[in-house]
């Protein structure tokens, strides 16, 4: 009995030479989704997965190996993988004030931490900030068998670093990336990276109490910025709100930086962001 469930599947040539093309992967709890691109920024693949990737590193394994399997995908070849860790424990400390040595205790000013989790760090340049996370051991492990040369990257890092190239010096500029029933916000000022965090929310009322809350904390004005989602469907409830409250909603450009034919991936990419941004 297969463990997997196939969601979605969009190939733009028959035939998948993984060692030609760089892997994005953004895992979650029932599942993963994913992107291949090549070396020319040509979108090759979309996909998307249920499976189980909470139970146990052997099984995990198992589940990543065989859905990839189901689609000719049986070597993790690719000439670069990137691991995307939508992670709720995750914080940017400024390069140089970075210590090594610290990376637990930064996060555990912001979470608690298990000892089932592993710490995890990338140096951003284009923020001059390290982003530091916290991923569980077993999926961790899993990857890394199956993945070696992967790099691992918080979606707060994605998306921030997405925002760094399309503001404008003279904007701010804010994204709201959906989760389901969670949401990524990240904010600059002009250029300036100011924030990023992550929060649950049950409903439209919910949602735009906490992003309204953020602005106030940071002193920004609602009609000053340019305001971009993405993710998850928003259901019209939420996209009323926000409409609202904010002067200009609109959605990100996923393949801002990334060429593709439109008859051929011609559906939402919303969804896909995370894999998409370069």
């Amino acid at each position: 009995m297969d463990t997997f469930r196939l969601i979605n599947l969009i190939k733009s040539e028959e035939s998948i030479l993984s060692q030609e093309l760089d892997l994005s992967i953004c895992l979650r709890t029932d599942g993963f989704f994913f992107s291949l691109i090549d070396k020319n920024y040509q979108l090759k693949a979309i996909g998307e997965f249920e499976t189980d990737l909470s139970h146990g590193m052997t099984q995990i394994m198992t589940n990543l190996r065989n859905s990839f399997a189901s689609i000719g995908i049986r070597l993790f070849n690719f000439s670069d993988i990137r691991v995307i860790v939508p992670s709720s424990k995750n914080v940017f400390v400024p390069f140089k004030l970075y210590d090594s040595t610290k990376s637990k205790d930064y996060l555990r000013d912001i979470a608690y931490l298990s000892t089932s989790e592993t710490i995890l760090e990338n140096i951003s340049n284009k923020l001059d900030a390290v982003s530091i996370f916290a991923m569980p051991m077993h999926n961790y492990s899993a990857v890394k068998i199956l993945m070696p040369k992967a790099k691992y990257f918080s979606q707060h890092q994605i998306i921030a670093e997405y925002c760094f190239d399309v503001s404008k010096l003279s904007n701010n500029t804010v994204l709201l990336n959906k989760r389901e029933n969670a949401c990524d916000l990240v904010v600059f000022k002009g250029s300036q990276f100011v924030f990023s965090n992550c929060f649950d929310f049950s409903n439209e009322s919910d949602l735009i109490y906490q992003i309204l809350f953020a602005f106030e904390q940071l002193e920004m004005d609602v009609e000053d910025m340019n305001f971009l989602i993405t993710g998850h469907d928003y259901t019209n409830d939420e996209k009323k709100v926000l409409s609202r409250h904010i002067k200009n909603v609109m959605y990100a450009n996923p393949m801002e930086f990334l060429k593709y034919d439109p008859q051929i991936f011609n559906i939402d990419l919303q969804k896909y962001f995370l894999t998409l941004v370069k």
